[in-house]
């Protein structure tokens, strides 16, 4: 008899525990879903959008934060996702991802770049010499900035420099959305604003003859102090 209330004890104290569970899971799920929707009703134009539709914007989008120094987006690795990133909290540096071949002649460093290096028969191991892979900053992006709604991407990464706070919002729900072509517009605006992959190209040439130059202009000015 002993032995049957032992057991029953047990069945009572699971069946509490996974009523405790059970709550601790439906507050956790709520604070996601509140900290969703009051992110949601902070983005604009999402926050113009009816209470029915902000509500379906909060169940179908997430919150996501990244710590500082680490990769918010990459064309690679987020090939495949569609999601619009909205900036909350924190900031970030977009940078172009290029391949080019640098060499040296008379003592100045010559950069190409390279589109392809698996076609035209450029996988050839002695066209792939001095072939590098550099990172050229674009721009700084702040909350309020937004990326990956369909704007030119090839190549581009965004990196956090502080931590970061995103809300991501399904690209489907964007375009069931979309009065006045309103993200359309902003991914044109994207697309001219943003820097192509070949005007940071010229910015790294740029860049590199600046310091080839200042670095000419010590070398002459320590020369000429020697005794």
């Amino acid at each position: 008899m002993e032995a049957f209330r032992d057991a029953v004890r047990r069945v009572m104290s699971r069946s509490s525990d996974d009523q405790q569970m059970d709550c601790v899971l439906m507050a956790s799920v709520q604070k996601q879903l509140t900290e969703v929707a009051d992110a949601v009703a902070s983005v604009w134009p999402l926050a113009e959008l009816s209470d029915p539709e902000r509500r379906e914007c909060a169940k179908t989008s997430a919150v996501r934060r990244f710590p500082a120094r680490s990769i918010v987006y990459d064309d690679v690795r987020n090939a495949i996702e569609a999601n619009a990133y909205f900036m909350l909290e924190g900031r970030c540096t977009c940078m172009q991802r290029l391949r080019v071949r640098k060499t040296t002649e008379y003592g100045r460093n010559r950069f190409k770049l390279i589109r392809d290096l698996g076609g035209d028969g450029q996988s050839h191991p002695d066209l792939q010499k001095n072939v590098q892979t550099v990172y050229v900053k674009m721009t700084d992006l702040r909350p309020g900035s937004v990326f990956g709604l369909g704007e030119r991407r090839s190549g581009r990464i965004v990196m956090a420099t502080a931590d970061v706070k995103c809300l991501l919002v399904p690209l489907a729900f964007l375009a069931k959305h979309n009065a006045s072509n309103i993200w359309g517009r902003t991914v044109c605006s994207l697309n001219s604003t943003n820097p192509t992959a070949e005007q940071s190209f010229r910015k790294l040439v740029v860049e590199n003859r600046w310091a080839e130059y200042k670095k000419s202009l010590a070398d002459d000015l320590f020369r000429k102090r020697r005794p």
